[in-house]
């Protein structure tokens, strides 16, 4: 899935980007939502810059991850993304004084994922992540995937926790309807 991904073409790429951005704007989840913890992409992820600026221009608290020991990662508000510098494995991330928000208050998390099965589950880095900061709140999960990268079934552990949304630059699958 990385040599995939890789071998992208970059006007492809940008296209699929901009297509799940629209996706994620045009669901009903997402414009409900008050709360938002979304991913900082990298150049390789799906890009999610445009989303981070939608919804602070839309009035929405946004928080972004903050990686911290042992795995963990924390909620931090952001206002602008100027607010972002480099930090944890070459990831734009919040200054560790960023208010923190709560799992509880947030409505919807946008996950990355390098690949995701119809059943909801992603592949992301190994590192478990997501998979812990999930397993504390309630909160809707939409994992953003590459169509091409959407397959049948999925290696998984007991620990990994599952998105109720797929979002493709083709379609928003609920996976709550594949169970």
């Amino acid at each position: 899935m990385l040599k995939q991904r890789a071998a992208q073409d970059a006007e492809e790429k940008h296209e699929i980007d901009r297509r799940i951005a629209e996706q994620v704007r045009e669901s009903i989840l997402y414009q409900q939502s008050a709360f938002v913890f979304c991913y900082v992409s990298t150049p390789q992820e799906i890009d999610t810059h445009k989303i981070l600026r939608h919804a602070l221009a839309a009035g929405k608290t946004v928080c972004v991850p903050l990686c911290g020991a042992q795995g963990e990662m924390s909620a931090r508000r952001i206002r602008s993304l100027d607010e972002l510098h480099t930090g944890a494995y070459g990831i734009l991330e919040p200054d560790a004084l960023a208010e923190e928000i709560v799992p509880a208050q947030i409505d919807l998390v946008i996950a990355p994922a390098l690949a995701c099965d119809r059943q909801g589950f992603r592949l992301g880095y190994g590192g478990g992540f997501y998979d812990r900061f999930l397993s504390r709140m309630d909160a809707a999960c939409m994992a953003l995937c590459a169509e091409s990268r959407l397959v049948q079934c999925l290696p998984r552990e007991p620990f990994d926790r599952r998105c109720q949304f797929i979002i493709t630059e083709r379609r928003v699958l609920c996976t709550d309807e594949e169970q």
